[in-house]
């Protein structure tokens, strides 16, 4: 007779995974060590997860809805420049609060990368909440660039920007203290693009 599944385990997993990703970064996952520490096998683990790439991604998703759940509270109804100032204070604040949700989110890698449109909503909320800031912007004459190039030139730069204030690498220049470099960056990326031509279709 065939034993029935637990229907709780694959959320104890991914609670262990969790905690451990929080402590020790998604480098930490191991499946022997997940599976001791939920008290299971690494065979029965298996029986759940396909490997840990699977994980991964599961915990990949909940990293980015923490992000997420931080830009759907500014309120939709400011300026467009605003919304993106805030939008991306809010997404320094998170790679600064939470590094390793962070660099599971952008670093983890994937086993097979699903880059067609529309596949991965969660995992691309920020950047359509950019586009839609950056379209408003375009309908009023604001923004010449295409909103879909300035959003994801605009997630190159909020990337870069952290990663490198993550690592230590990026102190203030020239007597500039580190508020005012975040100021000076947020308010450059608010108004990014709005000199560039728009770009050929």
């Amino acid at each position: 007779m065939t034993r029935a599944a637990n229907i709780d385990l694959p959320e104890r997993i991914l609670a262990e995974a969790q905690q451990i990703v929080m402590t020790s970064g998604y480098q930490g996952i191991n499946m022997r060590r997940l599976a001791s520490l939920v008290g299971v096998s690494a065979t029965t683990l298996y029986h759940y997860f396909e490997n840990k790439e699977a994980i991964l991604a599961k915990l990949r998703i909940w990293a980015a809805e923490i992000l997420n759940d931080r830009i759907r509270t500014i309120p939709a109804d400011i300026a467009p420049d605003a919304f993106l100032a805030e939008l991306g204070r809010r997404y320094v604040a998170y790679a600064q609060e939470k590094p390793n949700l962070y660099r599971l989110l952008f670093e983890a890698p994937l086993e097979k990368p699903d880059t067609t449109e529309g596949a991965h909503p969660v995992l691309y909320f920020t950047y359509l909440a950019a586009r839609d800031a950056l379209e408003k912007k375009t309908k009023t004459g604001s923004h010449p660039m295409d909103p879909r190039y300035g959003a994801m030139m605009g997630w190159i730069m909020l990337h870069g920007f952290s990663s490198l204030m993550m690592s230590g690498m990026l102190p203030p220049a020239e007597g500039m203290s580190r508020d005012t470099l975040l100021e000076l960056f947020f308010s450059f990326y608010a108004s990014e693009g709005s000199d560039i031509p728009k770009t050929a279709e």
